[in-house]
C-alpha cells in the first residue's frame, strides 16, 4: 500500500469515529449531594476521554461540578437531578435538570473575598455558552463546550 491509498483509509477510520460519537448520549441519574460531586467527575472525564475529547475532559469535570453544586446549593442537597452529556449537536453539552423551575440562574459579580458565587462566571469563561431552560415542574441548566 502506498501513502496516498492510507490516507483515505484513515479519513474514513475518522469518519466512522465522529460518526459514532455524534449520536452519543448519556444520561445519569443521581441525588444532589457533595459526595457525588467526585464520582461523576470521574465518569464525565472518562467519557470524554472515551469520546476521543481528552482535550475537553478537565473542562468537562469543572462545568459538572458547578452544575451539579448550583443544584446542590440552590435547589437543595438530597434532591433528585439527572446529568445529561451529549454529542448530538455541533459541540458536546452538558446539562443538569432539577425539579425546581423557580428562578434560572443570573451570572453575577462575586465579592472579590466571597468563597462563592463564581460558578456560572466559570462557565460562561470555560465554554462555547451556557444558558437555562426552565418547563413546568424542572428546569435545566446546559453548556456548550468549544472543540
Amino acid at each position: 500500500m502506498t501513502g496516498g491509498e492510507e490516507r483515505p483509509a484513515l479519513a474514513e477510520l475518522e469518519r466512522q469515529h465522529l460518526t459514532r460519537r455524534c449520536c452519543v448520549t448519556l444520561t445519569i441519574p443521581l441525588l444532589a449531594e457533595p459526595e457525588a460531586l467526585s464520582p461523576v467527575r470521574h465518569r464525565i472525564g472518562a467519557y470524554f476521554e472515551l469520546w476521543g475529547l481528552p482535550e475537553l475532559a478537565e473542562v468537562a469535570r469543572l462545568c459538572v461540578s458547578e452544575l451539579l453544586t448550583n443544584a446542590i446549593v440552590h435547589v437543595g442537597p438530597g434532591t433528585p437531578v439527572t446529568l445529561h452529556a451529549s454529542m448530538a449537536g455541533p459541540r458536546p453539552r452538558l446539562s443538569l435538570t432539577d425539579p425546581a423551575p423557580g428562578a434560572p440562574p443570573v451570572l453575577q459579580q462575586a465579592p472579590h473575598e466571597a468563597e462563592s458565587g463564581r460558578g456560572l462566571a466559570l462557565l460562561e469563561a470555560l465554554t462555547h455558552g451556557w444558558g437555562v431552560e426552565r418547563r413546568a415542574g424542572s428546569k435545566t441548566v446546559w453548556c456548550e463546550l468549544g472543540t
